[in-house]
């Protein structure tokens, strides 16, 4: 073997390890961004299933009361979520977090008799769920505020 062809060969060879080692961290980057997404949605899942509970609790307790949520996540700069609950019986939560939008849709087993919805920002988290009895129409109805 001559002296150029040992370099050529470690050449060669340090150019695969390279090209290895990009994809691996290609990868990787990639797999997180993964578990990334799949972690916030399934915090918005929770949150949305706690807030199914709630708006059934306080419907069952009657006019008058009122529950204070807290949104799980921290929000950055532009990000927004929107919760409503929609007739007959609908909750939804549509955020766009990170520059990705996410809606979650909940059945509720209760009948709604009123469309409310709340949208929270960095600076507003916070909102309440209230039991509402209405005397004209003689119904409870759960709605939401800031």
């Amino acid at each position: 073997m001559k002296r150029g062809q040992i370099s050529l060969d470690f050449l060669f060879a340090i150019t695969l390890i390279t090209l290895t080692m990009v994809n691996v961290v290609y990868i990787a980057n990639s797999e997180r961004a993964h578990s990334e997404t799949f972690d916030t949605v399934t915090k918005l899942k929770a949150f949305s299933i706690d807030i199914r509970d709630t708006v059934v609790k306080v419907y069952s307790s009657g006019d008058g009361f009122s529950v204070r949520k807290g949104f799980p996540i921290e929000l950055g700069e532009g990000d927004r979520v929107n919760v409503s609950l929609i007739t007959p019986n609908s909750l939804i939560v549509n955020a766009s977090i990170g520059q990705r939008s996410y809606i979650i849709v909940q059945q509720i087993p209760i009948i709604l008799h009123e469309n409310s919805s709340v949208i929270l920002t960095r600076e507003r988290t916070e909102f309440v769920i209230t039991a509402d009895y209405d005397e004209t129409e003689g119904r409870l109805d759960v709605v939401l505020s800031s």
